[in-house]
């Protein structure tokens, strides 16, 4: 769904829409009761839809650091698509490291048990469902600043395709 999405609105757009969707079912799935006869359907529910809204914006992130390489090029008159791949790759793997261990370092530091037949405190389970609300919220919320300031808007973008293809047709000085 992301593509029919990303031609009508942009993909700016639908980056941001998509965030304050994603950041509405993170707070909304916090105050979901955990028991009761439709707590289960209803956070299974709830991380589908994140899932849904999540997986828009995954594809979404490729193809503007394809926008970022061609804006890249005609700036600077030399193309840069690799180093850029490149290194939106390895942020991506060191933002999944580091928020991996920011979340074993905070379920440790609230005092979550990994024994087996261990009983949670409550602070402890007030984290637990934290990170699975709150936490990813305020990240979306982070993205948010950096989303609304990201200049390629698809008029911008068809601004730079075309200075590319007359760069691009013109003939080369040997």
């Amino acid at each position: 769904i992301a593509t029919p999405i990303t031609f009508k609105l942009g993909k700016k757009s639908t980056f941001l829409y998509s965030l304050f969707v994603i950041m509405a079912l993170c707070i909304t799935f916090y105050y979901v009761p955990t028991s009761g006869s439709t707590a289960y359907w209803t956070l299974l529910i709830l991380q589908i839809a994140t899932g849904i809204f999540t997986g828009i914006i995954s594809p979404l992130v490729w193809s503007m650091y394809a926008d970022i390489s061609d804006y890249a090029e005609l700036k600077f008159k030399t193309a840069s698509t690799g180093l850029i791949f490149s290194s939106s790759s390895m942020a991506q793997k060191f933002g999944g490291a580091i928020g991996g261990s920011a979340v074993t370092a905070i379920l440790a530091a609230v005092g979550y048990s990994t024994e087996a037949g261990a009983i949670q405190t409550e602070y402890a389970l007030t984290w637990v469902k934290a990170l699975m609300s709150f936490v990813p919220a305020g990240v979306a919320a982070l993205s948010l600043i950096f989303i609304t300031i990201y200049p390629l808007t698809t008029k911008r973008m068809k601004e730079i395709q075309a200075g590319l293809e007359v760069r691009r047709a013109a003939p080369k000085a040997e």
